[in-house]
């Protein structure tokens, strides 16, 4: 892989792919196994979407996806070859139940593994993205793709260039993989001009894609000057309530000094997406007190939250992509797609590349 913070692209690229989480990494490694030329854009300054980790004061938290299975033998072979290299772990084979804050605490076990990155979760998709070829694979972070269309009949990517140059930057290919947010991809076409009748983007496909709804969640990330109440393995998933999940990063294995990860569920994020950080962090510190032990305004030695606007799909379309233009293809996968969660994702990336693919090959 080449990640570039110029705009020079050493080849003419078979395939654009917006968005550099599991699914889009996933989708560009089946493409470039199979010779052809990516460019992989993505907004964020690193890659790994919402597998995520950030740095608070000496701690280490994972803020998005806290672990992923392996169900099936395509994602099941990418871990194994992670695992080989010391890239992810096994870090139990369940977790705490509880129906919510307040409720009894129940261990449970169903014997199936749960994994983690070696040192967070963001460490599978750095591991991808090293992976890819130079030759064949350049990955542009810090990208923000501001529409996608169509010109000539290829794809037009136009990228936000930032407030420097002002004008923006025109990427074009022979096809797109889309793995953003589908309400994000949706707005992309629409500044592209794809919406619309007779405009490019399949009616059927548009009103599959226009069900897909997304709920937030807040992520408060808690240092602490002792270690936690959560009990081992460490961490606690929430059937109902205002708290879906809170874990331990040390008991985790992540972190060096101990550090709480809260996500709020959905509906107290709706309730409160807008209102001040320092209100959220309140309410989110208050609730998770019983596993905070002393009192929090001692115990807690730095903290941090981050909003996640899509964190969950709460509607996933069952086949695991969704082709919004034909010719030229421009398809959109991810985790609302096939199934959710990270093998979800991963595995509609894969299938999005192979399809991706085979519609060029059948092209050329």
């Amino acid at each position: 892989m080449t990640e570039s913070s110029e705009w020079s692209i050493p080849f003419e690229p078979d395939v654009v792919i917006v968005g550099a989480g599991i699914a889009g990494l996933s989708a560009a490694t089946e493409l470039v196994a199979n010779g052809r030329r990516v460019v992989v854009l993505e907004k964020s300054r690193g890659v790994g979407g919402r597998m995520a980790t950030r740095r608070v004061g000496e701690a280490v938290c994972d803020h998005g996806a806290q672990f992923f299975t392996v169900r099936g033998p395509a994602f099941g072979g990418m871990v194994a070859e992670a695992h080989k290299a010391a890239a992810v772990a096994t870090w139990c084979e369940g977790f705490s139940q509880a129906a919510s804050i307040g409720a009894v605490v129940t261990p449970a076990s169903d014997g199936h593994a749960r994994w983690r990155g070696m040192s967070g979760m963001t460490d599978l998709p750095k591991r991808l993205a090293a992976q890819l070829p130079a030759d064949r694979c350049l990955l542009r972070t810090a990208a923000k793709v501001a529409a996608i269309g169509l010109d000539g009949g290829r794809v037009r990517i136009s990228v936000d260039s930032g407030p420097e140059s002002g004008e923006p930057i025109t990427v074009h290919a022979a096809a797109a993989i889309v793995t953003s947010p589908v309400p994000q991809s949706l707005d992309l076409f629409a500044a592209g001009g794809l919406l619309g009748e007779g405009n490019g983007i399949d009616a059927d496909a548009h009103r599959q894609l226009a069900t897909v709804t997304y709920d937030p969640s807040f992520a408060m990330m808690l240092v602490l000057n002792r270690p936690s109440l959560v009990p081992p393995p460490g961490g606690i998933q929430f059937a109902g309530g205002p708290i879906s999940w809170l874990a331990d990063n040390q008991q985790k294995g992540i972190s060096a000094v101990p550090a709480l990860t809260v996500h709020a569920s959905g509906g107290f994020s709706q309730q409160h997406f807008d209102a001040p950080a320092e209100e959220v962090a309140a309410a989110l510190i208050d609730l998770v007190r019983p596993w905070i032990a002393g009192d929090p305004s001692t115990a807690i030695v730095g903290q941090s939250l981050h909003r996640w606007k899509f964190a969950a799909p709460t509607t996933i379309i069952p086949a695991p992509l969704v082709a919004a233009v034909t010719s030229p293809p421009i398809v959109c996968c991810g985790d609302a797609f096939g199934g959710p969660k990270v093998e979800g994702a991963a595995s509609s990336g894969l299938a999005a590349g192979r399809w991706v693919g085979r519609v060029l090959a059948g092209i050329g």
